[in-house]
């Protein structure tokens, strides 16, 4: 059984005309779209708890994570248009937020086979308003030590809306562990956050979503196994903190 890329909380399968990389559909690494996939172990997160998490959307679904009034970062594998302020997916709330994308930066260095470097920033056409709905998450000062206790956050659903926002704590899991669950796959790029003797995992749609660490966001949920939640095989996410200066650097220059 092979890796593939996240699309909900627990891979995301959409072609990207923006930067390095082809369509990745048919990719083995990226989790097969299945209607019930969804956080596994988790519980609905306290309404507009977590006002950084964007829904993208049309036609595939992904998670992202709002960085400042103006710029969203998701997975490199996501893009189209993104609401902000979302709830529950089946219901107007009146807090929700619409923007269309203006451009679209993928990390130079994105590598579709690995997934190493899966990173993609969103410059929205305009600025969202902050609100108690919608406000941006930190970028970290450094990065998240082995233990450290995570929540990460979706709809859990690719083709299907689910409703409620998804919420699960992980913890980080240490480098040499996350290795071991996946040989010659895991890059310094990369982290793996589970929740050991529990099925607790992100899936299928939740690509591009928020691990967020003390309020700072240190992970982008990336890939996994195509059956999620598996003993011994954690989440996969890509590690922010290698590329603060590169998020910054892109947002300051455009």
């Amino acid at each position: 059984m092979s890796p593939c890329p996240y699309g909900a909380l627990l891979g995301s399968h959409i072609p990207i005309g923006h930067g390095k990389g082809t369509f990745l559909g048919s990719h083995p690494r990226f989790r097969g779209v299945q209607d019930e996939d969804r956080i596994i172990g988790g519980y609905p997160c306290v309404p507009h708890s977590q006002p950084w998490q964007v829904y993208i959307f049309q036609p595939v679904r992904c998670g992202g994570v709002l960085l400042s009034p103006r710029w969203v970062l998701s997975a490199g594998h996501c893009l189209y248009r993104v609401r902000l302020g979302e709830n529950d997916l089946g219901q107007a709330e009146g807090t929700e937020q619409e923007r269309g994308v203006l451009r679209a930066f993928r990390h130079p260095a994105y590598d579709p086979t690995t997934l190493d470097n899966d990173l993609l920033l969103l410059q929205l056409d305009r600025p969202v308003r902050l609100s108690r709905a919608v406000q941006p998450l930190a970028l970290p000062r450094s990065c998240a030590r082995p233990g450290t206790s995570c929540l990460v956050s979706g709809w859990g659903t690719v083709t299907t809306p689910q409703g409620e926002l998804i919420c699960a704590y992980v913890d980080i899991i240490p480098d040499d562990v996350c290795r071991r669950a996946y040989p010659g796959r895991v890059t310094p790029n990369m982290l793996c956050a589970g929740v050991r003797n529990q099925r607790v995992d992100s899936c299928q749609g939740d690509s591009g979503g928020p691990l967020s660490c003390n309020r700072t966001l240190q992970g982008i949920v990336s890939w996994g196994l195509q059956t999620c939640a598996l003993p011994g095989r954690p989440g996969v996410y890509t590690r922010v903190c290698n590329y603060v200066d590169w998020i910054l650097n892109t947002m300051n220059n455009n």
